[in-house]
């Protein structure tokens, strides 16, 4: 039988892996949904996974998107029961088979979360706003290897709780680091540790041996999602399975400012993706 392409969006907390991508004797997101899959006979073979977002070690996602080929329709309510107690799959749709979910990203949406105890409110929102348009990032980039001209359609600064922000981030892509190194220079702005000056030569391009941005913890950064205009159908018990990871996190007791707001974006982005769904159908039947 042929093999079809399906699409399939899914939820992780990143604390325990290393990142979405598979590597070698290490725990990763795909690595765990290919040994699932497996084991639960899914797939036979070596299954070509491509995904929208190459997401860090300790990264989490709501909508990590991937494309999966596989010979029938993957069963989501096995996968779910057998996926590890931090990765869930709330939506599926078949897709053309010309259809790629790392090419054909309409646009990527992150947020990081983060507590400042001081903040130069007008000068961080002048350096986020400044992130706007097509840059080479370069400056912001962690190992650089390929080529860092991005383009940032939205950001947004907002005051959550206390002295507790959230920075959003919607790109075409984002290189490897970009975000947590934006966020280093964002917090040493806010913090006044960095000129607004200094921040915009090291944006435009240029180099300043005096300045040196780290990568901020992933652990406060998370994929809210990859957008495409398709068709999906929402897997309810895969949905019930995110929330109820979000929702044991929060008994723990830790982070809960982070969790909450996570799941807020959870139920928002199931949402936007079950709107878009009916849209295309009601398009489909005209």
């Amino acid at each position: 039988m042929e093999e079809e392409r399906y699409t399939l969006k899914l939820f992780y907390l990143g604390d325990r892996y290393y990142g979405f991508a598979r590597q070698p004797k290490l725990p990763t997101i795909e690595g765990k949904i290919i040994e699932t899959a497996k084991e639960t006979k899914i797939i036979q073979n070596r299954p070509k996974i491509t995904y929208a977002s190459r997401t860090d070690r300790g990264v989490h996602a709501i909508a990590q998107t991937i494309n999966i080929k596989t010979n029938k329709e993957p069963d989501i309510k096995k996968l779910n029961e057998n996926l590890p107690k931090d990765i869930a799959i709330w939506a599926i749709g078949k897709t053309p088979e010309n259809f790629n979910v790392r090419r054909h990203t309409i646009y990527r949406h992150y947020k990081y979360i983060y507590a400042l105890k001081t903040i130069d409110i007008q000068k961080t929102t002048l350096a986020i706003e400044r992130l706007k348009g097509i840059h080479n990032f370069k400056n912001f980039c962690h190992k650089i290897r390929r080529p860092t001209i991005r383009r940032i359609y939205y950001t947004k600064i907002n005051r959550i709780q206390k002295n507790t922000y959230t920075f959003e981030f919607i790109g075409s892509g984002f290189a490897r680091g970009m975000i947590r190194k934006m966020m280093d220079a964002i917090i040493q702005i806010a913090e006044k540790r960095l000129q607004l000056k200094d921040y915009i030569e090291l944006l435009e391009d240029r180099d300043n041996m005096k300045i040196q941005l780290k990568m901020m913890p992933p652990e406060n950064l998370y994929l809210i999602n990859a957008y495409y205009p398709l068709k999906l159908k929402i897997e309810d018990k895969g949905v019930e399975k995110a929330e109820k990871i979000i929702e044991e996190e929060i008994q723990k007791g830790e982070r809960n400012i982070f969790l909450k707001e996570m799941l807020k974006d959870l139920h928002k982005t199931v949402q936007e993706t079950e709107e878009t769904s009916k849209q295309i159908s009601q398009l489909m039947e005209q």
